[in-house]
């Protein structure tokens, strides 16, 4: 039991779920996002979107191909979803992009139709791979081939499903940035500067107030932000 579910009382953090209701939940697929970035679609659909009341109707709506993610029809319940990955229910006409709140958990936030035909993901790596080509590393696990100029820490603009890249927001002074860890984690912050540290510790990145590590800062526009933050809960 213990490898396709886990305990809600231990569940990561991020997830914003009721710990007490019942003893499991599911455990997401291992692969594009680390456990503590992902919630499994099933969960997403019951305990988020509440379009069903247990995992057998999740079951049922994504095994007949009622759910899209990033574009492309899902029907494994222990999908993994993270950060800006884009969850679409074509019969109710709702699309969702997933974000993190003020608290580091993960939440939804419904987006109009022509924004669900993109996402954003941050290049976490470069790779020259046969024929000189550079292959992309993304946050979201997927690789892309380009021959654009990126540096690592840029955020692409994708267009989904056959992830093009529609533009390139830079990480650099006076872009819009998401924090994504620490003590500001939710909010959307404009680079002020970044202090390249000679050790094995990472970039730190600056801000108005604060300061942050690079790992925590996820561009999301260059004047202004492209996407939109969850609506602040208690």
């Amino acid at each position: 039991m213990s490898s396709d579910h886990l305990k809600r009382l231990v569940a990561p953090r991020s997830w914003n779920i009721a710990r007490k209701e019942n003893v499991w939940t599911t455990r997401p697929m291992p692969g594009k996002h680390s456990l503590e970035g992902a919630i499994p679609i099933s969960t997403i659909l019951r305990d988020y979107l509440k379009v069903c009341d247990n995992n057998r109707e999740a079951k049922i709506i994504l095994h007949s191909g009622e759910v899209l993610l990033d574009q492309r029809v899902v029907r494994k319940p222990k999908t993994a979803v993270g950060l800006m990955d884009v969850i679409s229910l074509p019969k109710m006409k709702a699309h969702f992009r997933t974000m993190i709140d003020n608290h580091g958990r993960i939440e939804f936030v419904q987006i109009k139709p022509a924004e669900a035909k993109w996402k954003l993901v941050r290049v976490e790596n470069k790779t020259v791979i046969k024929g000189g080509k550079t292959q992309l590393n993304l946050h979201d696990g997927t690789n892309i081939l380009s021959d654009k100029k990126v540096k690592t820490g840029d955020v692409l603009q994708i267009t989904l499903p056959d992830m093009k890249i529609k533009s390139t927001l830079e990480f650099k002074e006076g872009a819009q940035a998401l924090i994504t860890g620490g003590s500001h984690v939710g909010s959307i912050s404009k680079i002020k500067g970044v202090e390249v540290t000679r050790s094995t510790k990472p970039n730190l990145v600056m801000y108005d107030e604060f300061q942050t590590i690079k790992p925590y800062t996820f561009v999301v526009g260059e004047k202004k932000a492209m996407v939109a933050l969850p609506e602040v809960k208690v």
